[in-house]
């Protein structure tokens, strides 16, 4: 009785550290999988968050390089990118984490930490294409084709506020009107609310450009929305009218 007594607390323990085990091997293999752009989109939700709460914090840009960087790696993974894509991917990460670092330990090169921003925008142009290939390349609509379609949206509003900033920095005068020196969370929230047409009108461009870029994401924000995913809604778990020619008839190889 002793011996089965300790058998079935063996089991007990074994079964009760079973499940982070298996929640591990799941996350691991959900890294490893192609089209996991679930994921994809939880990290760009992480990415905003850091973005906007640590702006303001020493160390919050090299946070941010880092996880906007990882972010587009996996994109990049789970989009089956090509190896020379992987390879330009994992060096401009490198780069951009280094340059964000050296604006930190280094205020005097701020001219080096800017860079971060411009590599980020490269990266996340190079995602943006990449994501948008896969998703033509699928012949059957599935819920991580659609998922990926948001990516897409999400990619496009970071995209936006990296081209804000770059504008801010280049121009001899702020890029809003009444507002001296915006934050990071400033133009990531302008971003958005222009990109879904919300438009609070709290914060307004002050110079003709910046104008002409925010109508520009505005359109595109719209235009995508009602072409593009709600297209794929549609097809959701059919196969694309163009791609059917590609599936083998019943009974072919």
């Amino acid at each position: 009785m002793g011996a089965q007594h300790l058998d079935k607390t063996n089991l007990r323990e074994e079964l009760a550290q079973r499940p982070p085990e298996r929640g591990m091997r799941r996350l691991r293999e959900l890294a490893r999988a192609a089209d996991s752009y679930g994921l994809v989109l939880i990290l760009i939700f992480l990415d905003y968050i850091a973005a906007s709460a640590l702006d303001d914090k020493p160390w919050g840009r090299v946070v941010t390089a880092f996880l906007l960087g990882a972010t587009i790696l996996v994109a990049l993974h789970t989009s089956s990118a090509s190896r020379r894509t992987m390879v330009i991917g994992v060096v401009c990460f490198a780069l951009g984490f280094l340059t964000a670092l050296i604006g930190v330990l280094w205020p005097g090169h701020q001219n080096i930490g800017q860079l971060g921003p411009v590599i980020s925008g490269l990266l996340l142009v190079v995602a943006m294409v990449v994501i948008v290939r896969r998703i033509i390349a699928h012949t059957v609509v599935t819920v991580q084709i659609v998922l990926g379609a948001i990516d897409v949206y999400l990619l496009a509003g970071m995209i936006f506020a990296l081209i804000y900033a770059g504008l801010d920095i280049l121009s001899p005068v702020p890029f809003f009107v009444g507002t001296p020196r915006a934050s990071t969370n400033d133009f990531l929230f302008f971003s958005y609310t222009t990109l879904t047409t919300v438009g609070y009108g709290n914060l307004i461009p002050a110079s003709n450009v910046g104008m002409t870029m925010a109508m520009v994401e505005a359109l595109f924000g719209q235009i995508y929305l009602v072409i593009v995913v709600a297209r794929l809604v549609s097809l959701w778990g059919q196969v694309r009218p163009h791609q059917e020619g590609r599936l083998p008839r019943d009974g072919a190889p």
